[in-house]
């Protein structure tokens, strides 16, 4: 296996350094590659799963194997921007509403808001893309009483932005929690994977200056897009 998986790693690292190949563009076939090497499918596709582990290439459901781009560094000891960290990092990054409920939540969201059951929130759950590549769904939960006609924003916009604009409201702080998980149905469909394939969590509590929970956030990431970069002193 591991000569086999020097061939493959060769083969797809010539066709991107020799500029037959960029991010985001799709690989041949794995019938293609497969004869070309002179391997079995079962063979290739799991050299294929290891590139993938170090980032070099990615899979969409149903679509092939693509060129992976640089992954995105986040920072987690720092207050998280999406946009502004994107495009710092020269990405072109996008975010696409996918639904907006109003509903009662479970036991861990409203607790963590120190509200009761009965209390209703806005439930947004939007896709967050990096050059036309969908990286991340995050699910966001915000109390209603808070913030009375959110829907009336442009989710697709800032909303970090947008809370300081309309309701007079700052992240001062953030606290996060990472894990590995497997990817529901819900959220793994967008990233374009099958349910059950492996994804990062994050959870993101952000709050304000008066340390009150501004808003909930759950995080769902394509593993190999992301980096976590910490410094200390």
């Amino acid at each position: 296996m591991s000569l086999a998986y020097d061939d493959i790693k060769t083969h797809i690292s010539g066709l991107i350094s020799g500029g037959r190949l960029a991010a985001n563009e799709k690989l041949p076939s794995e019938r293609e590659l497969a004869e070309h090497l002179g391997l079995t499918r079962i063979t290739l596709r799991d050299g294929l799963n290891r590139l993938e582990g170090e980032g070099i290439i990615y899979r969409q459901n149903r679509r092939g194997w693509f060129v992976a781009p640089q992954r995105f560094v986040m920072k987690p000891a720092h207050k998280v921007d999406f946009n502004r960290m994107a495009e710092e990092q020269g990405f072109q990054p996008s975010t696409r509403v996918l639904q907006l409920r109003r509903q009662q939540q479970r036991r861990e969201i409203y607790q963590a808001f120190g509200l009761e059951k009965s209390n209703r929130f806005y439930a947004l759950r939007r896709v967050r893309s990096l050059d036309g590549r969908a990286v991340m769904v995050e699910d966001s939960y915000m109390a209603l009483e808070r913030f009375p006609g959110l829907e009336q924003l442009e989710l697709s916009a800032s909303v970090t932005a947008q809370l300081h604009a309309r309701y007079g409201v700052s992240v001062s702080r953030e606290q996060c929690n990472i894990q590995m998980g497997h990817l529901e149905e819900s959220h793994a469909e967008p990233l374009g994977l099958h349910a059950g394939a492996l994804g990062l969590k994050i959870l993101r509590l952000r709050y304000d200056a008066q340390d009150s929970l501004i808003d909930y956030n759950v995080e769902h990431w394509l593993p190999h897009a992301i980096e976590m970069e910490v410094a200390t002193r």
